[in-house]
């Protein structure tokens, strides 16, 4: 799509949705008031925080509509989790520097969009690389109108047999992206970095479809819990070394069959580290490896379900017991730091408040930069295949969420598929001997399969 197809297809937006309008010509039509903070232990009731109703300058406005918005959903994450996150404490003005610093270190241009649903719209914040704040209302994204259309596609996506999502995906799109694609095409972003609020932190944005492309094929994406509680060092990890664990049968859980395929074909094939498997994968091993030697990415392949309500009914399933996300700090992530944390057959209760604040708020619960984990759990094979190409992109890429972006995009193009009884992948072809796995009929590219793998803090 070349600029002026862009510049076009934002003005059409205009014309096309109504409702659609900036935030000053909405003020100087309406004089609307907007809404007042709610009750952040009411998550229905999350909206944009209120703010000045006149102010003298739109960009004054919007940067006052980010500012409180961030510190909002900290409080929010804070007492989900009771716990007291530590805190950037950076203003508008200084994350547009931040994304500036980033995109000179990292050759990536990244931009920060925050999403809400209110009664009334869907307000849209974006932050690029030196730039102010800008923000758009989207009329047709009122809350009930959306989450209505994403319990729709939530339903339609996990049906592998189906093309029924492709619409829906489309939809979401004009309401979600198509309003700020002018501002990232013309500051040529390649990396989305997407907070947002209730019924969206567990939505599957690699998914959303523009007509042409999928949103993945476009950008690399990653979501935060907030940019102020983001960890936004980073550290290449083309060199760094790697504990896999994991178990292929459970006591009181459905088995894993693909676990073992999926390790060895990590370590020592494409990785340098150690695994621990079955009866080794224990809690107690964890940590004992972890005082061993400092690695940099912990590659969990188990059961981990993040479930409604207190962070204590969501767990990773280890050989012998439950770690639940309140215990999670008990294991010192940060000491030593580990860069990357992936749990490669996650759950999700989609949609549910609490459940995705638990997913999102990973990082900062556990002390990790980054972490990968799947919405849904989709595909024995489809997992070893996206693991596989995942691992090699980020030994040759090093940023994380590019490393994703690609894996997924090679399913997509059918470069990662299920053939006669062969899982084929652009580096090699993987044996399956476990018949628990041999399924025919799989379409890999159907965003069932790769969707929902996400990456969760710094993207890079």
């Amino acid at each position: 799509m070349t600029f002026s197809t862009a510049i076009t297809l934002f003005l059409v937006s205009f014309i096309h949705f109504p409702g659609l309008v900036a935030e000053q010509s909405d003020r100087q039509q309406n004089q609307e008031q907007l809404p007042q903070p709610p009750d952040t232990g009411t998550p229905e009731g999350e909206s944009i925080p209120g703010g000045t109703r006149n102010p003298d300058g739109v960009q004054s406005y919007w940067s006052e509509q980010v500012f409180n918005l961030e510190n909002q959903w900290e409080g929010i994450y804070e007492k989900h989790f009771d716990n007291n996150f530590s805190s950037l404490s950076l203003t508008p003005e200084n994350i547009a520097d931040k994304l500036t610093e980033l995109s000179e270190k990292t050759g990536k241009r990244s931009a920060v969009v925050w999403m809400t649903s209110t009664p009334e719209y869907l307000a849209l914040y974006i932050i690029t690389p030196g730039k102010q704040p800008m923000g758009i209302r989207v009329r047709e994204g009122n809350r009930e109108a959306l989450f209505q259309i994403i319990k729709q596609f939530h339903q339609q996506i996990q049906s592998p047999q189906s093309s029924d999502y492709l619409k829906t995906a489309q939809d979401l799109y004009k309401l979600m992206i198509l309003p700020v694609e002018y501002h990232l095409r013309k500051e040529n972003i390649d990396t989305l970095i997407l907070c947002v609020g209730p019924k969206l932190r567990s939505f599957p944005f690699a998914a959303l479809h523009d007509g042409e492309n999928f949103l993945i094929e476009n950008y690399a994406i990653t979501r935060i819990p907030g940019f102020n509680l983001t960890n936004w060092d980073y550290n290449k990890l083309d060199d760094a070394q790697m504990l896999a664990m994991g178990a292929s049968e459970f006591a009181n859980d459905t088995p894993l069959p693909g676990v073992a395929a999926e390790l060895s074909n990590i370590i020592p094939q494409i990785w340098q580290g150690i695994t621990l498997l079955n009866e080794e994968f224990t809690v107690s091993n964890l940590r004992k490896q972890r005082q061993t030697y400092p690695y940099s990415i912990v590659h969990l392949a188990t059961h981990a379900q993040f479930n409604p309500g207190n962070p204590s009914n969501s767990y990773i399933q280890f050989s012998d017991t439950r770690l639940n996300l309140k215990q999670m700090k008990e294991i010192n992530w940060n000491e030593p730091p580990v860069d990357l944390l992936v749990l490669s057959a996650c759950n999700t209760a989609l949609g549910d408040i609490n459940a995705e604040l638990g997913f999102v708020g990973l990082p900062i619960q556990s002390g990790v930069n980054s972490a990968v984990g799947s919405l849904w759990r989709a595909s024995d094979i489809g997992t070893v295949g996206m693991m596989s190409e995942f691992y090699w992109q980020l030994k040759e890429n090093s940023w994380k969420a590019e490393a994703l972006r690609q894996a997924q995009i090679a399913m997509i193009q059918k470069r990662i598929r299920w053939q006669q009884g062969q899982l084929e992948t652009p580096r090699e072809d993987i044996s399956v001997t476990s018949e628990l796995m041999k399924l025919e009929g799989l379409d890999l590219s159907h965003p069932y399969y790769w969707s929902g793998f996400s990456l969760v803090g710094n993207p890079f």
